[in-house]
């Protein structure tokens, strides 16, 4: 039989809710989005394509949550829903208090520079924590809902077109909250994006997690003190290149410890040239992340000191995507905003995190501190041979954090939409820092807030006071 070249269809779609605040995304930023819309008296949806919460930080297993406190170590600059999810994760049994977390040790898988003060947890404890805090705020929850399209009129959205077992469907809201991590409501919507690096569009790799059981954690220990000027197992993995038993585009191997002993999560797989807005480089990602995941761990166990008994527990549901779009908003955060620590009137978060940048092409990341400070392990050997000159000292005066602004959480063209968590409006470089999960927290917290208030007070969320903002942030235990 061969399929009509084109056919019309008229589909008659019931509308199955309608709120104050449509959320769609339930991960870092749509967790607290959701929260503090529900929190501020707005009637509040959340849209979630999965049966659970927490996105890139369950169903990715990403971890640790990166620092949620100033570079310095000396006070935390993330807090409410955050800090929230982080506490009831602790009271489970399943995280460990950030404020303990010193810098290059098993719990960040023995790096220094940036990795302060992270949170391990467990996934389960992440899900469960997460679906406490959402319920709690009297949110409406769809899970097993996915997003397809807009309804747009005269520069707004009326509704989205969802899908689930109950077929089609539209959420009709005041204002939306995209917290899809690949804005792409706002694309649906007709805004204005830019995708991965400006010069050529190339968008960093991405990731399939996994996690380990049974490894001897005195052993890994051990290893990393008697290497304390590399990576873990980097040593090890240049010997395997040497002889020719290692031609994966990794120099050294990612573990960080989870609270339950011998369990280790694992950063290593890295597949270049996906485009995370791409089913078919998704589905490729997928199935490579699992084939590389294997071959790490065979190589784990054969090579390096407390993985010769070590068991795979699982890999991650889905592949860890860093970068897709980021929106045009009426500002975009710019690698000298991070750097130099600025500060912003409209700012409503903080973030520390370096420029993290991973090799678009190559086998590694690039650490860039505030100030500038370059770490010197995250270099090729060309350019650690040249880092005198291409990489600064270390400044004790460097800024501790940068502020975020709203701005960047305004797309422009659609005027009852905001966008909160990765794809927010950044260059490839600030987006590099911006992106990790603390500060998406922060971020969909000042969105979910906002398009609550824009809600209550009839308002576009551009038209928004920005100080009433901050002050309501403050209320809810925001850092500002």
């Amino acid at each position: 039989m061969t399929a009509p070249r084109s056919q019309s269809i008229t589909w008659s779609i019931p509308v199955i809710a309608s709120c104050d605040v449509c959320v769609i995304g339930g991960g870092s930023a749509g967790i607290a989005a959701s929260v503090a819309a529900g929190r501020s008296g707005a009637k509040t949806v959340l849209v979630e394509r999965y049966g659970f919460l927490g996105g890139t930080s369950t169903a990715g297993m990403v971890g640790p949550f990166m620092t949620s406190w100033s570079a310095d170590g000396k006070e935390p600059i993330i807090a409410g829903v955050f800090r929230e999810l982080v506490d009831r994760m602790i009271a489970l049994g399943g995280a460990i208090d950030p404020a303990t977390i010193e810098p290059g040790g098993k719990w960040t898988a023995f790096i220094s520079l940036g990795h302060a003060n992270a949170t391990p947890f467990s996934v389960e404890a992440c899900k469960l924590a997460a679906m406490q805090l959402v319920d709690e705020a009297g949110v409406e929850l769809w899970f097993h809902t996915s997003f397809i399209d807009t309804c747009v009129e005269n520069g707004a959205i009326t509704a989205i077109v969802v899908h689930n077992k109950g077929g089609l469907g539209l959420i009709e809201a005041k204002h939306f909250v995209d917290c899809s991590a690949d804005a792409d409501v706002a694309a649906r919507a007709g805004a204005p994006f830019v995708k991965g690096r400006e010069s050529d569009g190339l968008m960093m790799p991405a990731t399939m997690f996994m996690r380990l059981g049974n490894v001897d954690d005195a052993a890994v220990e051990a290893h990393a003190r008697a290497h304390p000027d590399e990576r873990l197992f980097m040593s090890i993995v240049q010997k395997a290149k040497e002889e020719g038993r290692w031609n994966y585009p990794r120099e050294y191997l990612l573990m960080a410890r989870e609270p339950e002993p011998g369990v280790y999560r694992c950063n290593i797989t890295r597949m270049i040239g996906i485009d995370g807005t791409n089913p078919r480089d998704l589905s490729r990602a997928e199935v490579q992340g699992r084939r590389e995941c294997l071959m790490v761990f065979e190589f784990l166990r054969a090579n390096c000191p407390g993985l010769a008994h070590a068991k795979l527990l699982e890999t991650a549901a889905q592949v860890g995507i860093r970068e897709t779009r980021h929106i045009v908003g009426r500002y975009t955060l710019t690698a000298d905003d991070v750097l130099e620590g600025r500060r912003f009137p409209d700012a409503i978060g903080r973030c520390s995190y370096p420029v993290d940048i991973h090799d678009l092409r190559g086998t590694r990341s690039t650490l860039i501190m505030l100030g500038g400070h370059v770490e010197r392990a995250t270099l090729s050997a060309e350019d650690r041979a040249k880092a005198t000159t291409s990489a600064k000292p270390a400044n004790p005066a460097a800024p501790t954090f940068y502020d975020i602004p709203y701005r960047i959480l305004l797309p422009q063209k659609v005027g009852n939409l905001l966008v909160a968590g990765r794809p927010v409006s950044a260059t490839h470089e600030a987006a590099a820092s911006v992106r990790v999960i603390p500060p998406c927290y922060a971020m969909g917290q000042a969105a979910g807030l906002a398009a609550a208030l824009a809600a209550r007070g009839n308002v576009a969320p551009a038209d928004l006071d920005t100080d009433v903002l901050r002050r309501e942030l403050m209320a809810q235990g925001a850092i500002v």
